[in-house]
């Protein structure tokens, strides 16, 4: 026993050593979960906004790059309708549903023909969404997102706001405001604006001359560099028959808008001067008039505005209906009562505008009645009668009453912010011209 004990024990030992290195080569370390985990194994990991990219950052910029899509237009043909154009271009109605929740089914239901429709498909050919330039400001769009849920945004078009000059003048060939406001190319929007603004002080029906010039300063609106909306009046300058005119835009800080001169003064009366748009004055006020029907010298307390049947009459300020009937004369007939000191009368309508009764109030402006030829007339026209403390005056010639002026406590504000644009009107006044645009073109300062 005791010499058989060291070969025993030594085989002992090496049966230790060798398991040991078995256990060693074999047994997992702490640091393996580690190397397994930076170990590269392709998974399909379905796509989320909150992935991380890894370190290197190229796995996260290919897995949240945008997939690829193709536009194609459709234009809105007449009697269209958006399931008709997606029957057109093959879409499912099923996309057209889920499209149309997502808008709320606002912004697509007023397609209109000339639109476009853009359509975005996939690289698989796969329907992706839409998109609808609604103006030139504003395009709707509604895309599919990583979700497979089809979602809608508004994009806004970047703009900048510059103010444009025009300068205009009654000629020969242009006599009237819109065709002088045409040679220069003044929209019709703007060319009506320009007219509202002075309608107190002149009738451009009645009143403009050969030589008579104009002076309008505006907001411009741009993208980058193209005019693509014209904003606001900022001022004004008519020159008529040697009288001035002119018009300042101003805000004041409680946010009241309105339309003064240099003076503070409003451009808006408590009258218009015209409360119809007619064709010619077919009878001026003359208390000297011989009648056309009764061939005999009738005072004509009033003026006749030959105007179309139908055509509707506003209130020359605001007041009270103290009477609407009629009788053999004046056919049917509305007058009205302005304060203590003013009445307007109208005479030989079509009829009555709706709720126009005795005892109602209205604005100026507002419609109370529409041309006709009631009565003694010999054609559809507005008779008009102005009255002050009971007596008739000249409806073309009476003084109107001032509106209100700029509250004392802003006109400091007032006079700063007009300052520059007075500068401005007198530089080109004083020109005598304004650089003018070349065709198609628009001048901004």
């Amino acid at each position: 026993m005791v010499n058989r004990f060291p070969a025993l024990h030594a085989r002992t030992i090496a049966a230790l050593i060798a398991l040991g290195l078995l256990l060693y080569l074999y047994w997992p370390a702490n640091d393996g979960i580690e190397r397994s985990a930076s170990s590269t194994i392709p998974l399909e990991l379905p796509v989320s906004g909150n992935n991380q990219p890894d370190q290197t950052g190229k796995s996260g910029e290919a897995e949240n790059k945008a997939p690829a899509l193709t536009w194609q237009e459709e234009s809105i043909k007449p009697g269209d309708n958006l399931s008709n154009i997606f029957q057109r271009m093959g879409i499912p109605a099923s996309a057209l549903l889920q499209v149309t929740k997502a808008a709320n089914d606002s912004d697509l239901k007023r397609i209109a023909p000339g639109e476009t429709l853009e359509f975005a498909f996939n690289e698989s050919g796969q329907f992706s969404g839409l998109r609808l330039k609604r103006d030139a400001l504003r395009t709707t769009e509604i895309l599919l997102n990583d979700e497979g849920q089809f979602t809608a945004s508004t994009i806004q078009t970047p703009t900048t706001t510059r103010p444009i000059v025009k300068v205009g003048q009654i000629t020969t060939k242009q006599s009237s405001l819109y065709l002088a406001g045409q040679s220069i190319q003044m929209s019709d929007k703007l060319i009506m604006e320009l007219a509202s603004l002075f309608q107190w002080d002149i009738s451009f029906a009645l009143d403009l001359r050969q030589g008579d010039r104009f002076f309008v300063i505006y907001e411009g609106i741009y993208t980058e560099d193209t005019l693509i909306q014209e904003g606001d009046i900022l001022a004004a300058h008519f020159s008529n028959m040697g009288q001035q005119y002119e018009a300042y835009r101003y805000t004041d800080p409680s946010g009241k808008v309105g339309y003064f001169g240099a003076d503070g003064i409003s451009l808006r009366k408590a009258f218009i001067r015209d409360p119809v748009h007619f064709s010619h004055v077919s009878s001026r006020f003359n208390l000297n008039r011989m009648h056309p029907i009764h061939k005999r010298k009738m005072p004509h307390r009033g003026i006749d505005y030959a105007a179309a049947r139908g055509t509707p009459v506003q209130a020359a300020g605001d007041g009270k209906v103290i009477s609407a009937t009629r009788n053999e004369a004046s056919g049917k007939f509305i007058v009205l009562q302005h304060g203590e000191r003013y009445t307007t009368k109208y005479l030989h309508l079509s009829n009555f505008a709706k709720n126009i009764k005795r005892g109602a109030t209205v604005k100026q402006g507002q419609v109370i009645g529409f041309v006709g030829s009631t009565g003694w007339a010999t054609g559809p026209h507005l008779h008009y009668e102005f009255l002050v403390a009971g007596t008739h005056q000249n409806p073309r010639t009476v003084k109107l009453p001032d509106a209100a002026p700029v509250a004392p406590i802003y006109r400091d504000d007032f006079q700063s912010h007009i300052a520059k644009l007075q500068s401005q009107l007198q530089f080109h006044i004083a020109n005598n011209q304004a650089p003018q645009p070349r065709e198609g073109a628009t001048q901004s300062i």
